[in-house]
């Protein structure tokens, strides 16, 4: 919710936002990368409908997203309705809305998430200014994850910010296991995208040498470029290491193996995720249920959520009560 959007090839020397979007989402592809769906709000007092579905056209482009809603609220004239769908883009009026929400999924009302209540969101959305040495993270969540590009950047930069902000974090302070949840929820999701590369380029590969060799390709965009930043790396580092492969490399690499029996299940470990983050804001109700309800109808999809979390645990060094306490969870929701 409420991301901002920067151009990173500014001169400025900061990301200074060039425009925002109320909602993005990523819908779960039976065969490929999760698909972006963005969403906004207004109440288009000085502008025409048609003039924000070009807006909404323009930063779908930019975001490379596959459809645009916009929600006024006031009644919109038919051919701005048929006009913005040619841009893929829908308008919808508020009465609109429930009635396209009541259309796709009867249970939409009635779902018991913690992602749907607005004071979670408005809780964690302020964790920066009640833990200012956190407030890097967050942006990352709400703002700078989106705004990379490729996902293989997503995938590393994703670790290099838990293992940057494993200092600050706490596991006896709520908002921090929700933080850590939701950074593991990003993670997957760029490792969604590197299995389903994989896949789809190797299938499964014979021999861990082999999948290794893969994998620098994929992440690394090409061999040549990996043996490249490798060998300024050596040359910096005046060392014969090997560092620019991701923490923990061994069981980077088995984790990739055991997705790749099933690699699209990955696509809904991100919901999983962050379902359970926002649970752990808001502990007191008992109402939550979607967690349980996901685990259950995506029986794989939970067992990566548990084997990513494990990894990223290994991998960032946070403190052991983080993966205590989020693997209890996981298990608890497959009951």
């Amino acid at each position: 919710m409420e991301a901002e959007i920067y151009s990173t090839d500014g001169i400025s020397g900061a990301n200074a936002p060039i425009t925002d979007i109320d909602a993005l989402a990523l819908i779960p592809s039976s065969h490929n990368k999760m698909k972006l769906v963005l969403g906004d709000c207004k109440t288009l007092q000085k502008q025409s409908p048609i003039t924000r579905a070009f807006w909404m056209s323009g930063v779908m482009n930019w975001l490379k997203a596959e459809k645009g809603f916009i929600v006024l609220s006031k009644k919109i004239e038919q051919d701005h309705k048929l006009a913005a769908s040619k841009i893929n883009v829908s308008l919808l009026s508020e009465t609109d809305f429930n009635t396209y929400a009541s259309s796709t999924n009867p249970n939409y009302k009635v779902v018991n998430s913690a992602i749907l209540s607005l004071d979670c969101w408005d809780e964690y959305l302020n964790l920066g200014k009640k833990y200012p040495n956190l407030k890097s993270t967050i942006d990352f969540v709400k703002n700078d994850f989106w705004n990379i590009e490729d996902y293989r950047a997503q995938l590393r930069h994703s670790l290099l910010k838990i293992r940057e902000a494993k200092a600050e974090l706490n596991p006896e302070r709520k908002l921090h296991i929700a933080l850590f949840a939701d950074l593991i929820a990003l993670f997957s999701i760029a490792l969604s995208s590197t299995v389903s590369e994989i896949f789809n380029q190797y299938l499964l590969p014979e021999s861990k040498e082999k999948l290794s060799e893969d994998l620098k390709v994929v992440i690394w965009g090409g061999i040549e470029n990996y043996n490249y930043y490798n060998s300024l790396y050596t040359f910096v580092k005046n060392s014969n290491d090997s560092d620019l492969r991701l923490p923990e490399w061994d069981a980077f690499i088995q984790l990739t193996r055991q997705c790749l029996e099933q690699p699209y299940a990955i696509s809904n470990v991100p919901l999983i995720m962050r379902e359970i983050a926002f649970e752990f804001i808001n502990e007191s109700s008992s109402d939550w249920q979607f967690s349980k309800q996901l685990a259950k109808s995506n029986l794989q999809s939970a067992k990566f959520a548990l084997l990513i979390t494990e990894y990223i645990c290994k991998a960032t060094k946070v403190p052991v009560e983080f993966k205590e306490l989020l693997v209890n969870r996981l298990l608890s929701i497959q009951m």
